[in-house]
This record gives structure tokens, C-alpha cells and sequence, in this order.
């Protein structure tokens, strides 16, 4: 019987070491848009895979160094930046998966009353009564921002009101806190952003809808487990907490 039992304990120990050996630690770069969804996909990958996943929230503007580091093993931005990455080689060839998108949208204070942005006229007089604006300018949406702003002509007109953001997740906080009375940026940041309401998304000839890809390094250390991480990531049956968080599956 202590010999069965001792086997049993062995087995046990030999398991443990097994499961630890085989537990991995995934590097993720990712823009901060899709830091909410994250928050309750991630968790659940970490319990059932017996992973853990390290994530970095920036936009790719600040996170470049260590993309040409290839200090990632996942990384997740907009389809274009992934897109050129395979070009330069830093992406695993046949990695990308397309996980969620989001549009443009625009966010006051909590409580504060809520502008007319239902038309592109509508939303330019918003913005020329704006005592401050606020947005990214270095993110893929606020170079589009600034290129519509340019198209409507008000560029130079809003100039002295705008308090543009140096990175990501800082630009609806910047509401939030009374810094700026209108942000414009991702939806997926404004309904994760506390203090701040959503008054709505741009009008469709304003709109620009930003797909969020995910990718492996090629110097990637934990390959087999960021693969994993993608697949679970990608999985149609997130379609709902993606939603919840402001962002669409793409069909």
C-alpha cells in the first residue's frame, strides 16, 4: 500500500513539473482600444491554458522600439501596421488573425449635455463651439482625425483649442478630468473610460472603422503558446464581449 501511495505522490510531483514546465509567459503588444475587451478574454486564456500574458497598451507610434526589438510575442494593432510589419518581416507569415473592429466616436464629461454630431454640418458647428478638443494625434485615428479636419476646412480654425494627446488611453481621461470638453476617438476607449459620456459615433462621411489584428513575432520565445492566445482571441464566441466593449466582430 506505501508503494502505491508513492507512486500516486511521484506521479503527482512529476504532473506538477510537467504543467510548470509547460506554462509560458506571452509578451502582447496592443493598443489601449482594446484594453476593455481584453480585460475579461485574457483571464479566462491565462485559468485555461495555466498562461500568463504580459500586455503592453500603447499605440504602435510608442511601442516601435520594441517592435524593431522583436521583444513581442503577440502583437495587436490596426490591420495596416500589421500589414506593413509582415512586409518588413517581423510577423510570423500566416499569423494574422482579424479580431474585432471599432469605430470613431465622440465622449463630453459624465453629466455634461451632449453636442449635435448627427451630420457632418452638424459636427462641424459642434467643433467650432468647442471651447477645447482633444485626440491622439499620432494614433491611426487621429491621422485620420487630422485629415478630416483639413477636408472641412477648420484645421486652422481650432488650432488654439486642441490639446492633442501624446499616446494612447490618455485622451478620454483627458475629459474625464475637465482638460478638454470634447474627445474624439475610438468608442471601444470611450465606454471604457469612467467619467466620461458617449455622445455618439461620427457621421458616416467622417466615419473610419479601424480593424484590430493579431500577430506572432518572429523572434517570438513562447510561439506554440501565442498561437494559443490568438486562437482563443479569435474565437466567434467572444462576438458578444466584444460588442460590450464597443467593437464588432468582423463576419
Amino acid at each position: 500500500m506505501r508503494s502505491f501511495w508513492c507512486a500516486v505522490a511521484a506521479a503527482g510531483i512529476a504532473i506538477a513539473i510537467e504543467q510548470e514546465a509547460s506554462a509560458a509567459e506571452i509578451r502582447m503588444l496592443a493598443v489601449p482600444g482594446m484594453k476593455a475587451a481584453f480585460g475579461e478574454l485574457v483571464p479566462s486564456f491565462e485559468r485555461s491554458a495555466g498562461h500568463k500574458v504580459v500586455i503592453r497598451y500603447e499605440i504602435f507610434a510608442k511601442q516601435k522600439a520594441e517592435v524593431e526589438k522583436g521583444e513581442f510575442d503577440v502583437a495587436v494593432f490596426a490591420r495596416s501596421v500589421i500589414d506593413e510589419l509582415g512586409k518588413q518581416g517581423k510577423i510570423v507569415p500566416g499569423s494574422m488573425s482579424d479580431l474585432a473592429r471599432t469605430s470613431i466616436g465622440v465622449a463630453v464629461r459624465k453629466g455634461a449635455p451632449k453636442p449635435d454630431i448627427s451630420s457632418e454640418d452638424a459636427f462641424k458647428r459642434t467643433l467650432l463651439a468647442a471651447k477645447s478638443i482633444t485626440y491622439t494625434k499620432e494614433s491611426e485615428t487621429g491621422v485620420h482625425v487630422t485629415q478630416f479636419l483639413e477636408r472641412l476646412g477648420l484645421a486652422e480654425a481650432i488650432k488654439p483649442k486642441l490639446k492633442l494627446q501624446p499616446g494612447g488611453g490618455m485622451t478620454t481621461p483627458a475629459v474625464a478630468n475637465g482638460e478638454a470638453e470634447l474627445a474624439i476617438v475610438l468608442v471601444s476607449d470611450i465606454l471604457a473610460t469612467p467619467g466620461v459620456d458617449f455622445v455618439g459615433p461620427l457621421p458616416a462621411s467622417l466615419q473610419n472603422f479601424v480593424t484590430q489584428t493579431a500577430a506572432i513575432g518572429v523572434a517570438a520565445e513562447q510561439t506554440a503558446a501565442a498561437a494559443a492566445l490568438i486562437r482563443h482571441l479569435s474565437n466567434p464566441a467572444n462576438a458578444t464581449v466584444y460588442k460590450s466593449k464597443g467593437l464588432e466582430v468582423p463576419r
